[in-house]
């Protein structure tokens, strides 16, 4: 076989490996940096509009989230239809409160051991990347773990 052959064929199963390593890897890495099973986010309504926007993508950390959070955090939850993604308003010692920037009413209130985590912020904002969420919720269509602000 010709080197040029061999030397694409060579660069070629590297590239793989790095972009397999990339697929795989991230999301383990960010469990384990993040503190949290569930490190990432799809928001999939408006009612965080304008902190944040359907089709983002956030980012969770997890870790002794009772004694973190604060009144005015984007926090993640469990509910009985997946997740949702709001922000706190009211705490008090066994349940804290959200409400969605742009909903009119409070949710009910949630108890702490339902929390996931909050929002990774950057300069007092929640890291997010824009329409990375449209794609992926077409791949986790039916997927719960495609977790959303309700």
């Amino acid at each position: 076989m010709n080197k040029k052959i061999i030397k694409s064929i060579i660069e070629w199963i590297v590239y793989l490996i790095i972009f397999i390593a990339i697929v795989y890897g991230t999301p383990k890495l960010l469990v384990i940096i993040l503190q949290t099973d569930y490190p990432i986010a799809s928001i999939t309504s408006s009612s965080m509009w304008p902190a944040l926007k359907e089709g983002d993508i956030i980012f969770i950390k997890g870790g002794s989230v009772k004694t973190e959070v604060r009144v005015g955090d984007i926090v993640v939850y469990r509910n009985g239809r997946g997740f949702t993604i709001h922000r706190v308003i009211e705490m008090s010692e066994n349940t804290l409160t959200t409400k969605g920037d742009a909903n009119n009413v409070d949710d009910p209130p949630v108890k702490y051991d339902q929390l996931i985590g909050k929002t990774v912020n950057f300069r007092g904002r929640p890291v997010r990347i824009p329409w990375l969420g449209r794609l992926s919720r077409a791949f986790l269509k039916n997927d719960s773990q495609a977790a959303g602000s309700g």
